[in-house]
């Protein structure tokens, strides 16, 4: 039987300092939960390549906003990453995109994605 994964996050009034943070936890909790998964580690080992393929060493832009991505990928911290890259936003958005497809194909079913209190989402999100 094919199961789901459900994340969930929650906007806080207070908390409103860095974009996306709410939904940057959320796939942080996904990075978390697929490098924790042993039951399913030969497919743990191929999401970890297909990262690392697609991030390079750009992966380092991430982890700052997915913690644990440093679980399933091994990042190069003594790389400037920054060194070639005249928009840092725009690099971290298409890394962030490729990130999730690739995240979306480790779940054998649907990805639900439950956020709380959205009024109190900031604009990028």
């Amino acid at each position: 039987q094919n199961s789901g994964t459900f994340l969930g996050g929650k906007f806080d009034q207070i908390q409103y300092s860095q974009p996306l943070s709410v939904i940057a936890t959320v796939f942080d909790d996904m990075c978390r939960f697929i490098a924790a998964d042993v039951r399913s580690q030969g497919a743990n080992e191929i999401v970890a390549l297909c990262l690392e393929k697609a991030l390079g060493s750009q992966a380092i832009l991430l982890s700052k906003f997915l913690p644990s991505l440093s679980n399933l990928v091994t990042l190069d911290s003594t790389q400037s990453t920054l060194s070639y890259c005249t928009d840092s936003a725009e690099s971290v958005r298409f890394l962030f995109c490729k990130t999730v497809e690739i995240l979306s194909s480790y779940s054998s079913g649907p990805i639900t994605i439950f956020l709380d209190d959205v009024q109190w989402a900031d604009p990028a999100s």
